[in-house]
């Protein structure tokens, strides 16, 4: 910061010159005493350099010793000027220059002023030694009011010095409080500049952000900041557009979940309605095999009344042929009963074929029913297996019965012709018997697993109907899913924005 040259007129320093009576006399009389004046300055400057180097404070503002040489010489040409006396406009350029320097590189006024003092009492004391060396012998042969004359007049030599010397003090540190009142200024308007522009930058983001608060995620700061600013304009800018961004696909996520917890709450509706009717028909599955356990149970009664009178058979056969009439007629009875067993053992394998399908469909529905129905698809599993089981059995009851009534028609046959061979009579009476024990065995197994479906159906029914507890607190789940999802999406509708939000039409369609 520097004082113009061409600001200041020689105005401020003839009035310094005129209020210390500092006038051409007096640079008259300065002129006289130059030579000492400048064969003084060298020696007073080198003892002022080498304070200045002895002291951290001061130093500091040079290089170095080489730096300081400089500035003595420049020095020395300055007191060259005060010397003759010469305080005109180029010494107060002069002056001008040294207190800026002074203001720019931040050297005190104290360590100035000081520098002076030092520079003043080597000064009067050698200009004082060459006037006694000069004026002392003529003093001596001179009157005291001559001599006091002479004395006079070397004391406003000196005033004159110290005069002109003060002036250069006075403008040195008037340039640099000037220059620092000067930098302050402009601090100041700096700093109110600062201020303006953080306000102004202040306003605008404010005025960004009430509006981001009340909801208008579009909102953006527009134009540029000024500097300093602009990376927050650009954050800001930024922040908002992630923002309103992410409320954005918020509101397309549940556009898709209130679309998924309508179709979960429609479809859970559907599987509790399907559970529901199948839970009834495995109830009514369950009922006809009760009732074909029943069946199976009289048959197996029958088949042991069956062996108990081929056993008689077999005694009568062998106590003759008295019998062969009622063996005939047992055989007859045993024709029916296997006839009977033959039409139960196609109804059960009916019902197998039934339950198989059944099960099989409630696989198909416990999948589609996804996490809540794989319980359910294992049991339906099991139930499948059992009635593939109970098929096969069927199917080797039914081969039994088939020869079983092959072996009766060989009976009936052999009793026809008792007469023929009665011993071969005995022998298949004997056969019979032994079928009719195998068959009253195979019925009673026969009966044990139609027991032991009954109650895996039983099972499998009351597994469905949980099942259907489970889908239905599922469906009011999803219904209670749609009502917060509109209640949220409600909410999101406040967020105003200008992004396009594309409708899921894939997902609503599905």
């Amino acid at each position: 910061m520097t004082i113009s040259s061409s600001t200041p007129s020689p105005s401020p320093m003839a009035e310094r010159l005129d209020f210390i009576g500092f006038d051409a006399a007096a640079a008259e009389r300065l002129a006289r005493i130059s030579p000492s004046i400048m064969r003084h300055i060298g020696p007073a400057l080198t003892r002022f350099y080498d304070r200045v180097e002895e002291t951290p404070q001061v130093a500091r503002f040079f290089s170095g010793r080489g730096q300081m040489d400089v500035a003595q010489d420049k020095q020395e040409r300055h007191w060259s000027a005060i010397a003759r006396g010469r305080l005109d406009a180029d010494y107060y350029e002069s002056s001008l220059r040294i207190g800026n320097r002074h203001a720019r590189i931040g050297l005190e006024p104290q360590w100035y002023i000081g520098g002076y003092a030092l520079v003043l009492e080597t000064l009067i004391k050698g200009m004082m030694a060459d006037w006694m060396a000069e004026e002392a012998p003529r003093l001596r042969k001179r009157k005291p009011a001559e001599a006091a004359a002479v004395a006079e007049g070397m004391a406003q030599t000196l005033a004159d010095m110290i005069k002109a010397v003060l002036v250069d003090v006075d403008l040195a540190v008037s340039t640099y409080f000037a220059a620092l009142e000067e930098k302050i200024e402009e601090g100041r308007h700096a700093a109110e500049e600062r201020a303006r522009v953080q306000q102004d930058v202040l306003g605008r983001t404010g005025e960004a952000l009430g509006a981001l608060a009340a909801g208008h995620l579009d909102t953006r700061i527009e134009g540029e900041l000024p500097e300093g600013f602009a990376q927050l304009g650009a954050d800001f800018n930024a922040a908002a557009a992630s923002l309103e961004e992410t409320i954005v696909g918020i509101r397309a996520s549940v556009d898709a979940i209130a679309s998924d917890a309508g179709a979960v709450a429609g479809s859970a509706q559907d599987l509790a309605d399907r559970l529901s009717r199948q839970a009834a028909a495995i109830e009514q599955s369950s009922a006809a095999l009760d009732e074909v356990a029943a069946n199976v149970n009289e048959t197996a009664i029958g088949t042991s009344a069956a062996a108990e009178l081929a056993g008689g058979a077999n005694k009568a056969a062998q106590d003759g042929g008295a019998v062969v009439e009622n063996a005939v007629e047992a055989m007859q009875r045993i024709e029916q009963s296997s006839a009977k067993i033959s039409s139960i053992i196609s109804v059960i394998d009916e019902i197998a074929l039934q339950t198989n399908l059944l099960a099989l469909n409630a696989a198909v529905e416990a999948a589609r029913a996804g996490e809540a129905g794989r319980g359910f698809a294992v049991v339906a599993t099991e139930v499948r297996s059992l009635a593939q089981r109970s098929a096969q059995a069927a199917r080797d009851v039914a081969a039994l019965i088939s020869t079983s009534g092959k072996e009766v028609e060989n009976g009936v046959g052999l009793v026809r012709r008792t007469g023929e061979a009665l011993s071969g009579i005995v022998e298949q009476v004997g056969h019979i018997s032994d079928h009719m024990d195998n068959f009253s065995a195979a019925s009673g197994h026969q009966a044990a697993a139609l027991n032991e479906i009954n109650a895996a159906i039983v099972q499998l029914d009351g597994l469905t109907r949980e099942n259907a507890r489970f889908v239905e607190r599922a469906g009011e789940a999803g219904r209670d899913l749609e009502t917060e999802v509109a209640d949220l999406y409600e909410r999101l509708s406040a967020f105003r924005t200008t992004i396009r939000q594309e409708p899921d039409t894939k997902r609503k369609s599905g």
